[in-house]
């Protein structure tokens, strides 16, 4: 048992005081009523003495609430704690197509409306659900870029993702393999913490194919690092706009080496088969508002955390001020009625 306010028990010279207060009153209430003869029943005597004893306690539980008790228990960790993220967003030239709706004020209040700003609005509510884990942020296209290291500091996570030009960072093809590995890389050893990736993307991939991607899921499945995807866009075939900085308008659409449109739409079934490959889930962005579909997804991260942790416990410091309060509060009560 320790104290964190040992100077509080110098009030417990107001404990003797109010004793002999209180006794003085009582001897003070029977002289009365022998001088003027006044009956004194066996009850009366009773309450009287029940509101000394009664409101010495409460007194007592105050003080002793007020000293800050403290005793060493074994506590049950909180997964949470113990829990790297990496979350990558897809920087790749289809995050262009304005093919989804923002629901709420996206980072930059001037930009548009497209899959790429949409996936970064996902990304900042994210950040602001975060509670107590570590989490990183890196974006990718055909190579992975890191970008904040894990870190519990929330508001430079939000920083980044509300004033980094991703439009400016775009680039032609993506590579889903490349940013399950820089996921992994962000994290490094979690061998005293459980991790997970966490991938934002419209799921193209031009870089692999179906089986490469399934090998390097299976691959994080067996390193402990559950792959949780977020799907972005729309299943229609949609093309991808070019618009100049400052611009108000569209000026054209992007096209391949012989002049043909490019198009582009959400491909699910890549994200779909990395997460379950990899032990982690999918998720549709349009199917949920983004504030909420991030409390869902880390609701349900922690869970591996908690089958890699083991339920560990720790030892630490446990607090007893709520409860001498609260005993201190009856013994005040039972002192007014009495």
């Amino acid at each position: 048992m320790q104290f964190s306010q040992p100077w509080a028990f110098w009030l417990l010279i107001l404990l003797p005081v109010g004793i002999f207060l209180g006794a003085a009153n009582e001897r003070f209430v029977r002289r009365v009523q022998r001088a003027f003869s006044l009956p004194s029943s066996t009850t009366q005597q009773w309450r009287r003495t029940a509101r000394m004893i009664t409101g010495g306690l409460a007194l007592l539980a105050l003080i002793m609430a007020l000293s800050g008790p403290q005793f060493w228990a074994m506590l049950k960790d909180d997964p949470r704690h113990h829990l790297k993220l990496a979350v990558g967003i897809d920087v790749s030239k289809s995050m262009l197509a304005e093919d989804v709706l923002l629901d709420g004020p996206s980072a930059d209040p001037s930009a548009v409306v497209n899959r790429l700003n949409s996936a970064s609005l996902f990304a900042l509510r994210l950040f602001e659900e975060l509670g107590g884990e570590q989490a990183g942020l890196f974006f990718f296209a055909r190579n992975g870029i890191e970008v904040v290291a894990p870190t519990r500091d929330q508001g430079f996570l939000r920083y980044m993702v509300q004033h980094t030009r991703l439009a400016k960072l775009t680039e032609s093809g993506s590579d889903l393999k490349m940013a399950m590995v820089t996921g992994a890389e962000l994290l490094g050893d979690h061998s005293q913490t459980a991790g997970a990736v966490i991938l934002i993307s419209d799921g193209e991939d031009t870089e692999n194919n179906l089986d490469e991607l399934i090998s390097q899921a299976e691959q994080m499945n067996s390193d402990g690092l559950p792959v949780y995807t977020v799907g972005v866009g729309q299943p229609e075939e949609v093309y991808i706009p070019i618009r100049r900085p400052g611009g108000t308008g569209i000026e054209g659409f992007y096209t391949d080496a012989a002049g043909r449109h490019l198009r582009t739409r959400l491909q699910p079934a890549n994200l779909q088969i990395i997460a379950s490959s990899s032990g982690g889930r999918y998720f549709a962005l349009s199917d949920t508002e983004p504030r909420q579909l991030a409390r869902s997804l880390l609701s349900l991260i922690p869970q591996s955390a908690e089958l890699t942790i083991g339920g560990s416990r720790s030892r630490g410091l446990k607090d007893l001020t709520p409860l001498l309060v609260a005993i201190g509060l009856v013994f005040y009560v039972a002192h007014c009625l009495l």
